[in-house]
């Protein structure tokens, strides 16, 4: 009996242990939080200004207007720009996500017939889009380990 209760005990603390891993996606990123933390990470190279909030959904080709959204682009005409969204829900997000994977799109096909800022086409191409819960983030950045940094956590 003594027996099987320590075998029990140890496949208990076993389990557990496998379940005390680190979660690989986060439940959801704060924009303001997370804005700030990219901003200081020294991942951009470029002059960044925040867009109003009245204009992110237009300007990412959003199908609706996120809850809470922090948006910065480019003052110099380059195209490093980072935006956090908060939709509604996940489906919203997922939407969203879309949209803004259209939007990349559309910047590296101009970038690449007009090539006005050549050296940005790398970091059009390397962009980091995600989604975790209801949030979206999207990084167009010169240092994209400092981007992966703030977005993982390891910083």
């Amino acid at each position: 009996m003594k027996k099987l209760m320590v075998v029990l005990t140890a496949l208990t603390l076993a389990v557990l242990a496998a379940c005390g891993g680190k979660d690989p996606a986060p439940s959801g990123y704060d924009p303001q939080t997370t804005a700030q933390a990219l901003l200081d990470s020294g991942a951009f190279t470029q002059e960044l200004s925040q867009l109003d909030a009245d204009l992110v959904s237009a300007y990412l080709g959003l199908e609706s207007q996120p809850e809470e959204a922090v948006v910065y682009t480019s003052m110099e005409g380059g195209y490093e720009e980072l935006a956090v969204l908060t939709m509604a829900d996940e489906g919203s997000a997922a939407s969203a996500k879309q949209a803004v994977e259209e939007h990349v799109t559309a910047q590296t096909e101009t970038e690449t017939e007009v090539q006005y800022k050549p050296e940005d086409l790398p970091k059009l191409k390397d962009a980091v889009i995600r989604q975790a819960g209801n949030t979206v983030v999207l990084v167009v950045a010169a240092d994209y380990d400092a981007v992966s940094t703030v977005l993982d956590g390891n910083g």
